[in-house]
């Protein structure tokens, strides 16, 4: 009898089990809607990874399209045998190792400036071999510049506009006298390349608009 009050007394609690409340809430939860909603996230992360790249891909192209822009087009010295002139291409550029596999001809040209202007530079450079190459330049007759060891680095010379340059061949350092010349501001944004036996000059007629 004394067990029997002793268990009514105790009654029974109807709060349920913190625990078992948990595991509950996760067994209600179907399977189909938890692998929904990791699926959402992995596609959601996609979409920002793809953006990524996509903007990636086109930062680098643009990068590319600057760098293209601005050292100008690449050339070899087939492309001027013809004629002498490379267009587009920059100054201090190489075509060859050596001044005998150049294959050029002496030539003279005529450089038109663009408009207002009356005042310009030309950059001469040994586009061959650093062979100890020499020149003097003249402007109008005039000696500009006596001597000049021509190097893969152009030299800048000051020119006036419009005038006759002449470029006369002074020393030989193996292979031919071998050069390029380009006259920033000219209408044609090209480089010139030439031969200078010594003693013997390549006239270039500068005018303005």
């Amino acid at each position: 009898m004394t067990d029997h009050r002793q268990d009514e007394q105790r009654p029974k609690s109807n709060e349920p089990d913190p625990y078992e409340l948990r595991q509950t809430e996760n067994e209600d939860v179907p399977k189909e809607f938890t692998g929904a909603s990791d699926n959402r996230k992995s596609s959601s992360n996609g979409k920002k990874g793809n953006k990524q790249r996509f903007w990636i891909g086109i930062t680098a192209l643009i990068t590319f399209g600057m760098f293209m822009y601005f050292q100008g087009p690449n050339g070899s010295i087939k492309d001027v045998q013809s004629n002498g002139i490379g267009k587009g291409m920059k100054a201090g550029i190489q075509l060859v190792a050596a001044d005998d596999s150049a294959g050029l001809e002496a030539r003279d040209f005529n450089i038109e400036m663009k408009k207002n202007t009356t005042t310009g530079r030309m950059l001469i450079w040994d586009f061959a071999a650093e062979d100890g190459d020499v020149v003097t330049v003249k402007v109008d007759g005039n000696i500009l510049q006596s001597n000049i060891t021509i190097m893969h680095s152009p030299v800048a010379l000051d020119i006036p506009i419009p005038s006759v340059v002449e470029i006369t061949g002074v020393k030989d350092g193996g292979g031919g006298i071998t050069y390029g010349v380009k006259f920033p501001g000219a209408v044609q944004n090209n480089a010139y390349f030439n031969a200078a036996p010594v003693g013997s000059s390549n006239v270039y007629t500068i005018t303005g608009q």
